[in-house]
C-alpha cells in the first residue's frame, strides 16, 4: 500500500487533501486529515512508515487506509 500511496501522490499536480486512517495499538482507527503542506506530510509519511506501512519506531501503528484528493 505504500508504494501505492507514493505512486498516487507523485502523480497529483495539485494536491488537496491527504488523509490517512491509522490503526493505533489499542485497535482503535484514528483517522488524520491533512490540508496544508501536503508535499511535506507526503516525505514524512514515506520516511516515518516501513514498506508494510507500520510506524518505524512503533511497528504497532499502521496505516490501513488512505485518500488523497
Amino acid at each position: 500500500m505504500k508504494e501505492e500511496f507514493i505512486k498516487e501522490v507523485s502523480k497529483k499536480d495539485d494536491l488537496k487533501i491527504i488523509s490517512m486512517a491509522v490503526k493505533l495499538p489499542s485497535g482503535a482507527i484514528e483517522v488524520i486529515t491533512n490540508t496544508q503542506d501536503l508535499e511535506n506530510k507526503a516525505r514524512y509519511y514515506a520516511k516515518t512508515y516501513d514498506d508494510d506501512f507500520r510506524l518505524k519506531h512503533n511497528t504497532d501503528i499502521q496505516i490501513v487506509g488512505y485518500m488523497v484528493v
